[in-house]
C-alpha cells in the first residue's frame, strides 16, 4: 500500500511564491484600514451630534477610547507589534491616538474655532 507525502504537495515555483505572498499582506492592509476608518467615522458620527463647543474635544475623547479598544484587541489577539509584513491592530491603535493628538493639538491652536 502505498502512502501520502504530504511535504512536497505545496511546492511552487519562486515565480508563484513571491506574488502568493504579496496577496495577502496587500488584503490584510486594506481590511485593517477599512476597520480603522469605520470605528474612526463611528467617532465622527458620535461626536457631531454634541454641541459645537463640545464636540471637537468630545471626537478628541473618542478616538482615544477607539486606541484603548484597538490596543486591548492587539494585546489579545494580535501577533507581535513588530517585523509585520503588513498591518496589524497595533498599527490601527497607533493611528487612532495619532488621529486624537492631531485634534487635540488643532483644537487648541484654533483650527475650528469659528
Amino acid at each position: 500500500m502505498t502512502t501520502l507525502h504530504l511535504k512536497d504537495w505545496r511546492r511552487r515555483p519562486s515565480w508563484m511564491q513571491r506574488r502568493w505572498f504579496i496577496g495577502p499582506a496587500q488584503n490584510t492592509n486594506a481590511a485593517l484600514l477599512t476597520d480603522w476608518l469605520l470605528s474612526v467615522s463611528l467617532c465622527v458620527c458620535l461626536a457631531s451630534i454634541l454641541p459645537a463647543s463640545t464636540a471637537i474635544w468630545a471626537l478628541a475623547g473618542l478616538l482615544s477610547v477607539a486606541g484603548y479598544v484597538w490596543l486591548a484587541f492587539a494585546i489579545t489577539q494580535a501577533g507581535p507589534p513588530a517585523a509585520s509584513p503588513h498591518l496589524t491592530a497595533w498599527d490601527a491603535a497607533l493611528l487612532s491616538f495619532a488621529a486624537s493628538f492631531g485634534v487635540q493639538i488643532a483644537a487648541y491652536l484654533g483650527a475650528f474655532s469659528p
